[in-house]
């Protein structure tokens, strides 16, 4: 299946996407009303069917531009020339930087691609497949030995363990941003190199 790609969004449809992100991670994508998305936008609903035609539209445009420049970004440290430990590195960097920034909008598209219809839910499933490949990737070249459903198993623990992450780390709190990176790097590095 070909890649899905983000369009392109000027900065007011921007902004609709994460005020609406801001009110599904509030109360709930099944629970939001577009009225709603319009108010916290100081817009009109009228205003919001100029850019997207639906709330599921919305949605799925949202999730799409955050997955698919996760997915960008991913790819990047992986093709990069680092060493396999330090793309491991750079990849927990990221991912946590990404979803500390988009934690709103990381959170829905962990709870509320299931609300969508299959047409718009299919596509974001296969980014999100996309990037637990593109995430083995990177493990596979600290430990090529592994057979792939292996590797495969282990970026599961691993992106299910950064994507957990967002509903308790709390960046202002004792544990820096970097000293939750160094955390989470050593105890799935140490783990992953000696079992």
């Amino acid at each position: 299946m070909p890649r899905v790609r983000a369009k392109d969004y000027d900065e007011k449809a921007k902004t609709i996407m994460d005020k609406a992100a801001a009110l599904f991670s509030e109360v709930g994508y099944a629970n939001a009303k577009l009225q709603a998305v319009a108010t916290a936008c100081g817009a009109t609903k009228s205003m919001l069917y100029h850019y997207f035609s639906s709330k599921d539209d919305l949605l799925s445009a949202m999730l799409t531009e955050h997955l698919d420049q996760l997915l960008s970004d991913i790819e990047d440290v992986g093709s990069s020339d680092l060493e396999p430990e330090e793309k491991f590195r750079k990849f927990i960097v990221l991912y946590v930087q990404k979803s500390n920034a988009s934690r709103q909008r990381h959170v829905s598209a962990m709870n509320d691609v299931k609300y969508l219809p299959e047409e718009k839910r299919e596509p974001l499933i296969q980014l999100e497949r996309d990037v637990i490949e593109a995430t083995a990737q990177i493990l596979a070249s600290l430990r090529p030995d592994l057979p792939r459903d292996e590797v495969k198993t282990r970026s599961l623990l691993l992106l299910g363990m950064l994507n957990w992450t967002d509903l308790w780390y709390d960046p202002a709190g004792r544990l820096s941003p970097d000293m939750l990176c160094d955390r989470i790097g050593r105890l799935f590095l140490d783990g992953y190199l000696n079992v």
